[in-house]
């Protein structure tokens, strides 16, 4: 009896770590070509289904379903589950498949209850992540390339997937993959080389010029870790290198160029320039005056005020209007002001809740990202009390990367897809398993490293 459960427990931990590997390789493809990934399956079973409808078997098998709900973050996060699922059944009859596509930005949040049942299973899975990861690190130049062949190359592109060019990421993904990568660099998991680190940059500059939202999901954790880390001389260092260079880039291109404002087609990128960067910037402090870039801004602005006096002060306070209905016909709102391809969210996950699953909705999700932050940021100070660097560095990486994709939930559709929603609830449950482990590893007066 003995051996044989033996056997069952290897082949068991086995099975787990090739779901590891495969839900590895998944996360990679969607950093690496985005929506194109995205598309691999059969409809409507995509990739990111599948590696949800193995991990949910895989859970089962880990024997971890109570364990997983030990804290107060997994239980905020199946309370809204709940509440959903509550506002998504009544709506199948009635939108069919695109009930359960809108409530995806929730479900996929089962990925959290997955990764917390691998890490609990077996702790030694938290040092496997971090070299998986090494992969993505390892492959950055491969996303700086399909990133300007998306932006700047996409009529050449050929489709596989309907609509869908084989080659296609979002500059919201890539600039929460900044932010990773850096991070995960400035804690010391990785040395790059110098030429890493400028298509590190050459990419950075891209993200600034073409998307107010990215700039700050890239470097808003990446100033927050380098804080932490104690690295403010390398941060003022690195603040008066980037406005001596942009002066100069500046100084330069008003010298030889004019700065026409010139009408751009609904496709259009935003031109890389150094007024451009600083149009951007104005704009995310108050307005830049020039209506390519003041355009998105004053759309989002107007549809979330409809959709605020139609919750909160309108009819649908307490159960919003459910997940199947198309928002942006529903509230007349179906493309950005200056023209552009339809849309089901607000660009704002805040208010894709608040809209569909009312006040109860959004008040969880708070309540969800609020239980976490806690968690995370007391483990990492607790963890950094007691000289426990390397725990606090993990948290502290953790933290960043999820923060990074919840600046652009805000003002973009970002949770709602699998690209960067299941990296979040996977970071989620990353972030909860590690500090399980954490604690457990602490109270056996064991405070070990991760890695």
């Amino acid at each position: 009896m003995s051996d044989t459960f033996k056997t069952e427990a290897r082949g068991a931990l086995l099975g787990s770590d090739r779901y590891l590997a495969l839900l590895a390789i998944t996360l990679l493809g969607y950093a690496l070509n985005g929506r194109a990934f995205a598309y691999l399956g059969f409809p409507p079973l995509y990739v990111g289904e599948i590696a949800f409808l193995i991990g949910a078997v895989v859970f089962l098998r880990t024997g971890a379903l109570v364990a997983s709900l030990a804290t107060l973050p997994s239980l905020m996060l199946v309370a809204l589950m709940v509440w959903v699922l509550a506002r998504t059944i009544p709506f199948v009859s009635v939108y069919g498949f695109d009930s359960l596509r809108d409530s995806a930005v929730v479900m996929y949040g089962g990925f959290t209850l997955i990764v917390i049942g691998l890490l609990l299973e077996d702790a030694r899975r938290i040092d496997t992540v971090l070299r998986y990861y090494n992969i993505l690190l390892v492959s950055f130049p491969a996303i700086f390339v399909v990133f300007c062949l998306t932006l700047y190359w996409t009529e050449y592109i050929p489709s596989f997937y309907g609509s869908v060019p084989i080659v296609d990421i979002t500059t919201s993904a890539v600039g929460t993959h900044l932010a990773g990568t850096m991070v995960f660099v400035l804690i010391g998991y990785r040395k790059v080389s110098f030429l890493w680190f400028l298509v590190w940059l050459a990419t950075l500059t891209i993200v600034v010029s073409t998307n107010r939202g990215a700039t700050l999901a890239a470097l808003g954790p990446v100033v927050f870790a380098m804080l932490m880390l104690g690295r403010s001389r390398l941060l003022a260092t690195a603040m008066l290198a980037v406005v001596g260079v942009f002066a100069v880039l500046l100084t330069v291109e008003s010298s030889f160029t004019q700065d026409n404002v010139v009408e751009r087609s609904a496709r259009a990128q935003r031109v890389v320039s150094a007024h451009q960067i600083m149009k951007n910037a104005q704009s995310v402090l108050g307005d830049s005056g020039e209506q390519n870039v003041e355009g998105t801004k004053r759309w989002r602005l107007d549809w979330w005020e409809i959709i605020i006096n139609d919750t909160i002060y309108g009819p649908n306070f307490w159960a919003g209007r459910g997940f199947g209905l198309n928002l942006a016909d529903a509230d007349g709102h179906a493309g950005p002001a200056e023209g552009g391809a339809p849309t089901r969210s607000p660009h704002n996950v805040n208010m894709t809740l608040l809209a569909r699953a009312g006040v109860p909705g959004v008040v969880l999700w708070s309540l969800v990202l609020i239980s976490w932050g806690g968690m995370m940021l007391r483990a990492m100070l607790v963890a950094r009390t007691r000289g426990h660097k390397q725990w606090a560095d993990l948290f502290l990486f953790v933290i960043c990367y999820l923060t990074s994709i919840l600046i652009n939930a805000f003002v973009d559709v970002t949770l709602e897809g699998p690209m960067q929603g299941i990296w979040f609830w996977c970071l989620f449950g990353f972030g909860i398993g590690s500090v399980m482990v954490y604690r457990a590893q602490a109270t056996d007066g064991i405070g070990s490293s991760p890695r």
